[in-house]
């Protein structure tokens, strides 16, 4: 097959089929990542659109959306991409549940629980006198 007009057939080609230069696109934007992950305060790069996200600096942000536009442009299926950001929206719940889950875990530990039943029952054994029958 022959292409007679070169520019319509290069623009009618889905845009995920496109070629780009990865590396010059990686080149510009990792100063932006580099800048984030080597502060001294060791930030990690948060994910899109999360709470932390949000609250982050500017510069945090901008490492974040370098992050997200290479693994988009390394990927070119845009189903692995939306799949590829559903994993890692999944490993963020994850963490924060078993974050939670440890916390509630340390709580419980933390605390004489039979004491304050014994508390509880001894208190409401003393209202009861107090209390007038009807």
């Amino acid at each position: 097959m022959t292409i007679t007009n070169p520019s319509r057939a290069a623009t009618s080609a889905p845009s995920w089929l496109r070629e780009r230069d990865v590396e010059a696109v990686a080149e510009f934007l990792d100063p932006w990542i580099t800048a984030a992950t080597t502060r001294p305060d060791h930030t990690e790069v948060p994910l899109l659109g999360t709470r932390e996200w949000t609250e982050a600096d500017p510069e945090v942000q901008l490492a974040a959306v370098a992050v997200f536009v290479i693994g988009c442009l390394v990927e070119r299926d845009p189903i692995v991409i939306a799949g590829r950001l559903a994993a890692e929206v999944a490993v963020l719940r994850t963490a924060r549940m078993a974050a939670a889950r440890q916390a509630s875990h340390a709580i419980s530990a933390a605390g004489d629980w039979s004491a304050v039943a014994r508390r509880l029952i001894q208190r409401a054994n003393d209202d009861q006198p107090r209390r007038s029958p009807r």
